[in-house]
């Protein structure tokens, strides 16, 4: 059975181990920790902080994963000083992983420059981001921390398309997914309206197909919802989002690794997360 969690960042003003204590009495079994600003990031977050954090989540019986930072760092940077100093912060964020028992770090793409007119500068782009990405690849098997790359609704993103995604995966043996399935949902909406051939297949289908498609890749899956204009992260059922055919495919999987709601920005953070829990527990029938 998946294991059902919440993002940190719903509650920056408590400490991370309150928020296991808070998330445990409102039924969840995980968390997914924000290893950047504003919450907890490298320089940030002592040795000793981080053993209380992993007694909490194991005195619980908690699950956790943590979120790879993304502010400040691009690991597909055509300076490849940045392009260091990015690859050390995702490193810091494994160490991390690792420090916790973590099932994963959830990784995003590179991106490139806003020069969509410049084709040259992408493919340069991707080529260093898929240098950086084999390095942390290198540095998942020495640690022992799965990586899953996480599809962005970006179009100056390397990885903001399903098939990218496929692609990707199967360019890497040791690569797994965090799938974001509204973020596939906005992309897809977006390609509805400038691609012919994506203008009759909902976007919640190609989900599910992916999904079929990724199997046993996929290690975390993010839920939430939107209106399919642009990334709102709400509670599921708030939005347009018809989640029945890709829970379909979810089970046709047996898909049973983390589940994490990715919600923010609610007045009440306590109620939205009792209920968003709720929501998605009839949802998956659970």
């Amino acid at each position: 059975m998946a294991t059902i969690g919440l993002f940190s960042t719903q509650f920056l003003n408590l400490s991370l181990s309150r928020i296991v204590e808070k998330l445990a009495n409102y039924g969840y079994s995980s968390i997914e920790v924000w290893a950047d600003v504003p919450q907890k990031w490298s320089g940030n977050f002592s040795e000793r902080e981080q053993r209380e954090l992993r007694e909490t989540l194991e005195s619980f019986g908690f699950e956790s994963s943590v979120h790879a930072p993304i502010w400040d760092i691009n690991l597909a940077s055509h300076i490849a000083g940045f392009r260091r100093v990015s690859i050390k912060q995702v490193k810091w964020s494994m160490d991390l992983a690792r420090n916790l028992g973590s099932r994963l770090v959830t990784l995003h793409p590179g991106h490139m420059p806003p020069y969509p007119f410049i084709p040259s500068l992408r493919e340069s782009g991707k080529k260093n981001f898929l240098d950086s990405l084999q390095t942390l690849l290198d540095y998942s098997a020495e640690t022992g921390v799965p990586i899953g790359l996480e599809n962005l609704p970006l179009g100056l993103s390397f990885c903001y398309t399903l098939d990218e995604l496929i692609d990707y995966v199967n360019s890497f043996e040791n690569l797994r997914v965090t799938l974001d399935v509204p973020h596939a949902y906005v992309i897809g909406k977006f390609l509805q309206l400038v691609d012919k051939k994506k203008a009759a297949t909902p976007p919640e289908d190609e989900i599910a197909e992916a999904i079929r498609k990724l199997g046993n890749r996929i290690i975390n899956i993010h839920l939430h919802d939107n209106d399919g204009s642009w990334d709102q992260h709400k509670v599921p059922g708030e939005g347009t989002i018809n989640f029945k055919p890709i829970v379909e495919a979810m089970k046709e999987i047996n898909y049973n690794h983390l589940i994490t709601l990715e919600i923010w920005g609610s007045k009440d953070p306590d109620k939205t997360a009792m209920r968003a829990i709720n929501v998605v527990k009839e949802l998956l029938n659970l």
